[in-house]
């Protein structure tokens, strides 16, 4: 078992997007990703660190077996909420030491790979006179303003589960990313955002969505099916249709097994499914 710590570094200076780090005191390890000053792909602030975390953790072969000693600051509470979700040992942490310095320093790195004096480092924690400085740089220039000026518009929006995969149940779909038909009762990810007041929905093949949904309701089971091995899904029945096993009607409601064969849409009883040779 190892303990990770997690921790960000840049949040309070306007230029520059924000680091976080996953690391380990006992092995030395650390993991860096760095947040971009802008992004359009309607995800949260703090769902996007959520998903650089989680990609950082799968680096970094962290296991459920671990324990995770976590920054108690807004940007990482998506991903407080996701590690309760899913059965991790974590606690929130007062950040010292290896995590804090690989933090600073990965932040420091990214700024001095823009052009930044080097020498002009944090010292002794004051913070606001760095990055009153780094500020002041980029400010020099428009272009550089324009390029690594952080966007607060789009780190304001809550944090919502708005990637969401899901089935698509008895509806096609029409798939934003390929504008190709999305079949009935295949799995999608369903994409809702308000902008100027307004509810937008997209639907996404879950190849062709542009983020990793953290969000999922889809139950997929695989049968054996005709010698094969059929992938399909288990939802709640939305009419009358019979089983193609038994031949039995499925009761409205109860859960089905559905999946496509060369096709051919194929529904049944779960536990019929289960019996096919």
């Amino acid at each position: 078992m190892k303990t990770w710590f997690v921790e960000d570094a840049g949040g309070g200076c306007q230029a520059f997007g924000e680091v976080v780090v996953l690391v380990c005191e006992e092995t030395g390890e650390i993991y860096s990703a760095r947040v971009p000053v802008t992004w359009n792909n309607k995800m949260s602030w703090e769902e996007l660190v959520c998903q650089l975390m989680v990609e950082l953790m799968q680096q970094a072969g962290a296991t459920k077996e671990d324990q995770y000693l976590v920054c108690s600051g807004n940007i990482f509470h998506t991903y407080h909420k996701w590690l309760s979700e899913q059965g991790y040992n974590w606690q929130t942490h007062k950040m010292d030491g290896l995590a804090h310095d690989a933090a600073e320093s990965s932040f420091h790195q990214m700024v001095v790979e823009a052009g930044f004096p080097e020498h002009i480092k944090l010292i002794e924690r004051d913070y606001r006179s760095y990055y009153t400085d780094i500020e002041k740089w980029v400010s020099l220039h428009p272009e550089r303003k324009k390029q690594y000026w952080k966007d607060r518009e789009v780190r304001k929006k809550p944090a919502l589960p708005r990637y969401l995969l899901k089935s698509t149940m008895n509806k096609a779909r029409v798939c934003y990313g390929c504008n190709a038909v999305i079949p009935p009762f295949s799995p999608v990810v369903e994409l809702k955002f308000r902008k100027d007041g307004r509810k937008f929905r997209y639907f996404f093949h879950p190849e062709c969505c542009p983020v990793q949904p953290l969000k999922s309701t889809l139950h997929q089971i695989e049968v054996a099916w005709q010698e094969q091995t059929l992938t399909g899904i288990l939802v709640p029945c939305p009419e009358e249709v019979p089983c193609a096993i038994c031949d039995q009607l499925l009761e409205p409601g109860k859960k089905a097994f559905y999946a496509y064969h060369k096709n051919e849409l194929i529904c049944g009883h779960p536990e019929c499914f289960k019996g096919t040779p």
